[in-house]
């Protein structure tokens, strides 16, 4: 299921460390965490990494630089650290906007443990009501889970001018409403999608399930296959699933 995307990860990381790390001096732990935030926006997470738990080790009840360590050691592949290190910055302050958010984003991650999402994510989100990102990781978690409050989430992050007329969201109400069993609204919603999000893969290929699997149109079905398959690039896994659905609705003919 393609989620609304919150932002690449340089961005969550100047996002966070922006103003907490405005005029910082040299040689204080908030100059060496201006020096990972640096790093993380070329890219270099190693290098962030290493400052940020040098700087946690240091001083380990500053909220940021626990938080920092969880950006960075979540982009180095280890998300035991991650999660260590964005646990404690909720325990250090658990009026931390940052922290939470930060704990929650690492769930919101793990399908297993969108429920422990939202119960982190809400308590960011009524901290600040106006984030957009807390909104939209809102909405993902609870399709994750199936929940019916999905639609509620969905509303709300319509409301917002950016995303309003993004395919993506509507894909995300096109299938709450396949799971609720409501295929007209389904259609509508994945015609929208479909219209607003012509350039993209994986919003074709949903698409082409629905017709396939729900409204039992093959020739639709057929046609957005092909179509998929023109434009996955190295989308692997879902090419030979299109080609196999695609010969399956050729040899019924």
């Amino acid at each position: 299921m393609k989620h609304i995307v919150v932002g690449p990860a340089a961005a969550v990381v100047l996002f966070i460390f922006g103003a907490v790390l405005a005029g910082c001096g040299d040689g204080t732990p908030e100059q060496a965490m201006a020096r990972a935030v640096a790093f993380a926006g070329q890219g270099r997470w190693d290098k962030a990494s290493q400052i940020a738990e040098r700087t946690a080790r240091r001083c380990p009840d500053l909220v940021a630089a626990q938080v920092l360590r969880a950006v960075t050691a979540e982009r180095c592949g280890d998300r035991n650290g991650a999660l260590d290190a964005a646990r404690r910055a909720v325990e250090l302050d658990p009026e931390s906007f940052e922290a939470r958010y930060t704990l929650g984003r690492l769930y919101a991650a793990d399908t297993v443990r969108a429920g422990e999402a939202e119960q982190v994510l809400i308590k960011a989100w009524k901290m600040r009501r106006d984030d957009v990102r807390v909104k939209i990781l809102l909405c993902n978690v609870a399709m994750a889970m199936n929940s019916p409050r999905a639609i509620g989430y969905l509303s709300m992050i319509s409301r917002l001018p950016e995303l309003k007329d993004s395919a993506e969201l509507k894909n995300q109400f096109a299938v709450s409403y396949v799971r609720k069993g409501d295929l007209v609204s389904a259609q509508r919603y994945f015609t929208a999608a479909f219209r607003a999000g012509r350039s993209d893969p994986e919003i074709i290929l949903n698409v082409a399930r629905f017709y396939d699997g729900c409204l039992r149109n093959g020739k639709v079905a057929a046609r957005l296959y092909r179509e998929y398959l023109r434009t996955a690039g190295t989308d692997d896994s879902g090419k030979v699933e299109a080609a196999a659905r695609l010969s399956r609705l050729e040899g019924a003919k």
